[in-house]
Parts: structure tokens; C-alpha cells; sequence
């Protein structure tokens, strides 16, 4: 009985965490941390790929997890910097685009 309890009062949170209402505020929020973070930023400075996988992500909806790989150290500052962002507005590190492959190496 105790545990049929629990999970009452489990299940409402479980499907909140999950709702298309809060994934679509969280890629709002994102998506203004994105623009923020990236305002002003020299032409150059992102790699094109960083920036049309990062685009796909958002275009996705911020769907597609992992399809962001930061190569360079502005890159890489960038996506530390929105993961700090990200998570500050209530997001999960699941949520976040960013992941690369073991056998990517980063560039100065």
C-alpha cells in the first residue's frame, strides 16, 4: 500500500518534468541564452558546423541531444557558458546539446 502511495505522489512530478509545456519553455529560455551569448561575438570566431548543428538543435525544438560537438576554446567556453545558463534556468544537463565523440579531439 505504501508504495502505490509513493507513487501517487511521484507520478504528477515525473510527467511535469516531461511535458511538451516545459520542454518548450526550456528551449525558449535556451534559445534566448543562445542569442545572448552570442550576440557581438566576432564572425569567425564558431565554426560553421558548430553553428548549423547548434541551429538543427534549436530548429528541432531542442529535441535532437548531442548533436553539438564545441572543437575549438571559444567553442568550448560558449557551450560552458550556456550549459551554466541552461541549468541556472532550471534545465538538466540532459537537455543540452552538446557531446562529442571519444575520438574527437579539440583545437586550439
Amino acid at each position: 500500500m505504501r508504495l502505490f502511495s509513493l507513487c501517487l505522489l511521484v507520478a504528477p512530478v515525473a510527467a511535469h518534468a516531461i511535458s511538451p509545456e516545459w520542454t518548450a519553455e526550456k528551449c525558449d529560455r535556451y534559445t534566448r541564452a543562445w542569442h545572448m551569448a552570442t550576440e557581438g561575438l566576432a564572425t569567425g570566431i564558431l565554426s560553421d558546423r558548430f553553428i548549423a548543428d547548434h541551429d538543427a538543435f534549436l530548429d528541432s525544438g531542442c529535441t535532437i541531444r548531442g548533436a553539438v560537438c564545441p572543437m575549438t576554446k571559444p567553442e568550448y567556453d560558449l557551450a560552458n557558458m550556456l550549459s551554466l545558463m541552461a541549468v541556472a534556468e532550471g534545465a538538466t544537463g540532459s537537455f543540452l546539446p552538446f557531446h562529442c565523440a571519444a575520438a574527437s579531439v579539440p583545437q586550439d
